[in-house]
């Protein structure tokens, strides 16, 4: 949904100093030297297509361009890898990135996944399955059912955003419990196959917690990520794995930097300031 001028534009200007800043400072280049290791990084998409002033929508037009340069560098992984990387079972290239997308739109089968196959990109997308056949507050169609079973055949893995999009953390542990459990049953009956992973409806901190990654590793997701920005290396904790927004209105320089590490500071602001941010707008029915 469409967010204010004001907004907006702090929003931008915050996200290309943090890309240029990292860049300019020669953060980048240091890390890349002296890191301990291969680094990847989950990237986190919501929509596709037209929109103003919609930092969760991307244009088909950018997103082309981002996948094409990803398969020309060879940087897409899928899930299974990112999975087996942090357990130690296998390598991966130093900046190897996921895509992944959030909620279950409409335009991620009927844009997004065409891209996506054209490219050789892999990909997860996840669903909030109380979301399944309505309409978002943007306008914008939530898969059906059917559209949803498509999803695997056009290489796109699905997994749980819960059931009806709410903080796990702030409803209760038998409510979140529901979720968890409600979301994974519905998706793999419709799909036939399992479920295993599972992202955070909005993700902050005060969205998930210790006793919600025990108990959604418990239901049988073997990774679980938060919205929170971070890398990942071997050893990584599988039931809170962070990720890093890709954003709407976005050159596609920004979004290599941000592919090599431009945002990966912004994990200060989500470690340190996460009580003065704001959460995202769900997208209610």
């Amino acid at each position: 949904m469409s967010v204010s001028t004001l907004r907006w534009v702090v929003k931008k200007v915050a996200r290309r100093a943090m890309v240029l800043g990292s860049f300019v400072s020669g953060s980048l280049g240091l890390r890349r030297l002296f890191g301990r290791g291969p680094v990847v990084r989950v990237l986190t998409y919501h929509r596709f297509g037209e929109a103003d002033r919609d930092p969760w929508c991307v244009s088909a037009a950018d997103f082309e361009a981002q996948m094409r340069w990803l398969s020309e560098q060879q940087l897409a992984v899928s899930l299974d890898d990112i999975e087996r990387f942090v357990r130690g079972e296998r390598d991966l290239p130093d900046g190897a990135v996921l895509v992944t997308m959030d909620d279950g739109f409409s335009s991620v089968l009927n844009i997004a996944a065409p891209i996506m196959q054209r490219h050789g990109i892999p990909s997860v997308a996840y669903v909030t399955t109380g979301f399944v056949g309505g309409i978002s507050a943007s306008g914008e169609p939530y898969l059906t059912w059917d559209e949803v079973k498509r999803l695997p055949a056009s290489g796109v893995t699905v997994g749980s955003h819960a059931h009806t999009h709410r903080s796990m953390a702030q409803i209760g542990s038998e409510a979140s419990l529901d979720e968890a459990r409600r979301s994974k049953a519905l998706l793999e009956q419709h799909l036939g196959a399992p479920v295993l992973s599972f992202a955070y409806p909005f993700g902050m901190r005060p969205d998930e917690s210790p006793a919600t990654a025990t108990m959604l590793t418990g239901c049988g997701y073997s990774t679980v990520f938060i919205a929170q920005h971070g890398t990942l290396r071997r050893g990584a904790p599988t039931a809170r794995l962070p990720r890093v927004k890709v954003e709407g209105g976005e050159p596609l320089w920004m979004f290599k930097l941000l592919c090599r590490g431009g945002m990966d500071a912004w994990k200060l602001f989500d470690d340190t300031l996460w009580k003065l941010q704001r959460p995202a707008v769900s997208e209610q029915l």
